[in-house]
C-alpha cells in the first residue's frame, strides 16, 4: 500500500475488498509476539487510511496463523482470517483451544502421557474470528511459479491441469448436494444454507499476472460465469458477515 499507493487506490475502486496480509509476507513462525503485534498494527493503520474503514479481513502470510495471532486480530476488530484448512468449502468459527503440544519422545516417558483427545475448544463469542477455509489445491502459486529458495515450488506445471484441477473440485462440492436440496435454500441449526458452499480460489499478481497463467484465469472465470445464477461472486467480507449474522451467538 505504501509502496504502490496509486494502483492500490485503483483495486479500491474498482470494488474489491482491501484485506491485510502482513507488511513484508512475514511468516508468522519468524516474528516475536511483538513482531507480530507491530505488523498487524501497521497494516491495520494503512488499510484504515486507505479505505477510511478498519480492515475487516486476514491471510497470514504462508497460512502461518498462531494463538496470539488470532488474540490480536481479535482485539483489532478483524471478522475473518483466511488462513487454515479445517474445511474445504465452508465458513466455520476459528477454534479457540490451548496450543497442541509436541510429543516428547524420550526413551523414560510412557506413550500413554500423549495418548489422549484434544481439548474442545472454547464456544464462539461475538469477537471470535469466522474462519474461511484457505486450501493449498485452490492457490496459483505453488505449481506454477518457480521459486529457487522454495523446495516445494515448481513453475513448470501446464495451466491446463490446473485448470482442470479447478473445475473438478467445483463440480464435487456443486454435486454433493441435488437439485432439490439446492432449491430449497433451508437453513440447518448451525446456520449453514443448503447447498452453498464457498469456493475461494488465491491468485496472486505475480503469478497469475503472467502471460501463460492469465489466460487460464480468466477462462476459470468464464466457466464459473457459464454457470449463470449456480454462481455468485462475493466479497470475503460479505460472506463472513452474512454467515455470522445467520449464527445463534449467546
Amino acid at each position: 500500500m505504501e509502496t504502490f499507493p496509486a494502483q492500490t487506490k485503483m483495486i479500491l475502486d474498482s470494488g474489491a475488498e482491501i484485506g491485510c496480509h502482513g507488511y513484508a509476507h512475514e511468516g508468522g513462525s519468524q516474528m516475536t509476539e511483538q513482531q507480530e503485534r507491530d505488523v498487524i498494527d501497521k497494516c491495520a493503520a494503512l488499510a484504515t487510511s486507505l479505505t477510511g474503514s478498519k480492515p475487516r479481513g486476514w491471510r497470514a502470510p504462508l497460512y502461518q496463523i498462531r494463538e496470539h495471532t488470532v488474540k490480536i486480530l481479535e482485539e483489532h476488530g478483524f471478522l475473518y482470517d483466511t488462513s487454515l484448512t479445517h474445511h474445504d468449502s465452508q465458513p466455520y468459527f476459528l477454534p479457540s483451544a490451548p496450543p497442541i503440544q509436541p510429543i516428547d519422545f524420550s526413551p523414560h516417558i510412557s506413550a500413554t502421557t500423549w495418548m489422549k483427545p484434544l481439548p474442545a475448544p472454547a464456544p464462539p463469542t461475538n469477537k471470535t474470528l469466522v474462519e474461511l477455509p484457505a486450501n493449498w489445491y485452490m492457490e496459483d502459486m505453488t505449481p506454477m511459479q518457480f521459486l529457487p529458495a522454495a523446495p516445494n515450488s515448481h513453475g513448470y506445471v501446464p495451466t491446463s491441469g490446473i485448470l482442470s484441477m479447478w473445475q473438478a473440485r467445483f463440480e464435487y462440492l456443486y454435486n454433493e448436494y441435488s437439485d432439490s436440496e439446492r432449491s430449497e435454500a433451508r437453513l440447518e441449526e448451525d446456520g449453514k444454507r443448503v447447498g452453498d458452499f464457498i469456493f475461494p480460489l488465491v491468485l496472486h499478481p505475480d503469478t497469475s499476472g503472467m502471460a501463460h497463467v492469465i489466460g487460464m484465469v480468466d477462462k476459470m472465470i468464464t466457466w464459473l460465469k457459464s454457470w449463470g445464477d449456480e454462481v455468485k461472486f462475493c466479497r470475503y467480507e460479505d460472506v463472513a458477515k452474512e454467515w455470522k449474522d445467520r449464527q445463534k451467538l449467546a
